[in-house]
């Protein structure tokens, strides 16, 4: 370990770029401690790596194939088998897009199953939102007369088949929720999909050797993916979870390191999918599990946040997750929450955790485990799959392994930085709906007015190359001086919670509209709608506003931002943004930049055929000046003023 710090410059007691890893003084603190102690990090491995590979960074790198690996360069313009930049870009964009869907599409299975099991009794989750169900069931032309739990086993059955459907069959849940505007632009594109693993089938066999080397095709298809993610992976995912672990309303809570409790038991929920994370926090609460922690001298347990698992917790924190502790941050996070040593069990679900991970919890006493099928680890042997009709029984296993655990600790070991903020969270549709008087009306108004003069989603992922948040944090400031309200999701909401912007005292660093508007509604300029899967709630937000001005989403002064994407994941959402007709800000630079018709049908061409389009930019100045305008042009384009 010292040979690797030594290898790639890093003298232990020398102080000079630990200020330039993170925006966060919490994670440049849990920096310095590791680098006391000789343990490389992230932020060092990250380093070990430059210079990185350009031709993988420009997308112009194949290996499908024995022939290969095969680069684009000046001498060698196509590869072995004739395969030019753009087809070789394209068909790597569409692998990625296809391994975001199918992860998705693993969650939204996990949950649409585990509904169906509340609705049958056959786990410890009641179905929270019946409300939802029979308001879902009923856009979907269900029988109205059945009971809550016929109506949940009904729902689940039909998003169990879409999955399942073929490609040549269009997803209902795409011609029941899409806007209609849109929809006649995705039917002559020939771009609606069918069941969403069926399309990643047919994206995975279009991009092997030698059978799709149309790169327009293959963006086209990207696209269809896409549209997939948005209203399985995302939409139909946010509205399985909210019935079945209720829709977020208004919450306080906490974020960043410093909400470690040294005395307590710590068991930290980390991935995606919340569904074990939420039956460990019931067992958590329970009088037994209480009474043990005690005999082992903890003062209590604790269920904290890491990642979107936490986000999901953090927005319901106020209903079904009651108890939960707060958050701790994002996945860049995962190994400095370790090395504060307080830390007794991670429980890792689906995905974003890193063989780091591990390596850290060696030098400590903390225990990993994993809590689905999918996740597996080098040198982690206790999985404890989730299961619903188990749910209850494994989650009281997961809390005794934490106490045992806890009995190992070395309190010498110890070390939380002292930072914390607290949180305004619990956003949901339903939720800014009920704050605004029951429509969307008043904020139409305030955008008409100008007081509001846009809306964006900063969302997605954080990486080193971006120095951990620094660019969503330095972006979602710019866009709330000028007046326009943010929306997070994703990793983007930790960095965001962390840096204060989602406290309503936050509304003192927005323009005088935003301000104003912030102020009188008690809110902050940065409203916290969740996790990576919740940016379905913000489609089904934008589309709801475009239906109350009979408007295509296209037209709106809205846009995304994916400021710091990390994985494929975040790809797939990229793409169903640009299919339903927004500007998307995408940095760091995507890996298509040595295919120029690539490059140029994604950043000007999709335009004229979707309305969306990418912007590629990694100063958030500079985005920020982009954003805006894009967002001044739509204004004018409705008459608003400018």
């Amino acid at each position: 370990m010292v040979n690797l710090l030594n290898k790639i410059g890093i003298e232990k007691d020398k102080e000079d770029g630990k200020e330039n890893v993170s925006a966060h003084r919490s994670t440049i603190e849990m920096y310095g401690r590791t680098r006391s102690m000789n343990i490389p990090t992230l932020f060092d491995r990250y380093n070990a790596q430059q210079p990185q590979c350009t031709f993988g960074a420009q997308g112009i790198c194949c290996q499908l194939c024995s022939h290969g690996p095969c680069r684009i360069t000046n001498k060698a313009t196509a590869g072995i088998c004739g395969a030019t930049a753009d087809v070789i870009a394209a068909r790597n964009f569409l692998r990625l897009t296809a391994g975001g869907a199918a992860a998705y599409t693993h969650h939204l299975e996990m949950v649409a199953k585990t509904l169906k099991a509340a609705a049958q009794g056959k786990t410890t989750f009641k179905i929270e939102d019946p409300a939802k169900l029979r308001a879902v069931a009923g856009a979907l032309g269900f029988d109205d007369k059945k009971s809550t739990e016929e109506l949940a086993v009904a729902l689940a059955d039909a998003v169990l088949a879409e999955i399942k459907k073929g490609a040549d069959e269009p997803l209902v849940l795409v011609e029941k929720f899409a806007p209609k505007t849109r929809l006649e632009v995705w039917k002559k594109l020939g771009i609606i999909p069918g069941g969403i693993y069926a399309e990643v089938g047919d994206a995975m066999t279009k991009t092997l050797t030698s059978i799709d080397t149309d790169p327009v095709d293959l963006l086209l298809t990207t696209l269809r993916v896409g549209i997939a993610t948005g209203y399985m992976g995302l939409v139909a995912t946010i509205t399985l979870q909210d019935i079945l672990l209720g829709t977020p309303t208004p919450t306080t809570t906490s974020a960043d390191l410093g909400i470690i409790d040294p005395k307590a038991v710590n068991i930290v929920a980390h991935g995606h999918v919340p569904l074990m994370a939420t039956a460990v926090l019931h067992a958590a609460q329970s009088p037994e599990m209480k009474q043990l922690a005690k005999e082992a001298d903890a003062s209590d347990i604790k269920v904290l946040g890491s990642m979107c698992t936490g986000q999901e917790l953090m927005q319901r924190s106020a209903g079904s997750a009651k108890g939960f502790a707060g958050q701790t941050g994002n996945w860049i996070n995962q190994e400095y929450l370790i090395a504060t040593g307080a830390i007794d069990l991670v429980m890792m679900d689906l995905n974003c955790s890193t063989p780091g991970l591990k390596s850290m919890a060696d030098h400590f006493h903390t225990r990993v485990i994993s809590v689905d099928k999918l996740v597996r680890m080098a040198g982690v042997t206790d999985h404890i799959d989730f299961t619903p009709e188990k749910a209850n029984e494994q989650a009281g296993q997961i809390v005794k392994m934490a106490i045992d655990a806890f009995r190992k600790r070395d309190n010498t070991k110890i070390h939380i930085p002292n930072y914390s903020k607290e949180v305004m969270a619990g956003f949901s549709v339903e939720s800014c709906k009920a704050a605004l008087g029951g429509s969307w009306n008043p904020l139409i108004d305030a955008i008409k007015a100008g007081g509001i003069k846009g809306i964006v989603a900063v969302v997605g992922c954080t990486t080193a190359k971006t120095k951990h948040d620094t660019v969503a944090v330095k972006l979602s400031h710019e866009l709330i001086k000028r007046n326009i309200l943010v929306i997070n999701a994703g990793c983007v909401s930790s960095a965001t919670q962390i840096e204060g912007l989602m406290n309503p005292e936050a509304a003192e660093m927005a323009g005088d509209g935003l301000k104003a508007v912030c102020k009188s509604l008690g809110i902050p300029p940065c409203i916290n709608y969740g996790s990576c899967v919740d940016i379905g709630r913000i489609g089904v937000a934008v589309t709801e506003i475009a239906a109350a001005l009979g408007v295509d989403p296209s037209a709106l002064p809205v846009a995304a931002s994916a400021p710091e994407y990390l994985e494929q994941k975040a790809v797939a959402d990229g793409a169903f943004a640009v299919a339903f007709g927004l500007l998307l800000h995408l940095a760091p630079v995507p890996p298509v930049t040595g295919a120029p018709l690539v490059a140029k049908v994604l950043t000007k061409d999709v335009e004229a055929l979707t309305g969306g389009k990418v912007l590629v930019e990694p100063d958030p100045v500079k985005a920020a000046d982009a954003i805006e305008a894009h967002i001044d042009s739509k204004r004018k384009a409705l008459g608003l003023p400018v």
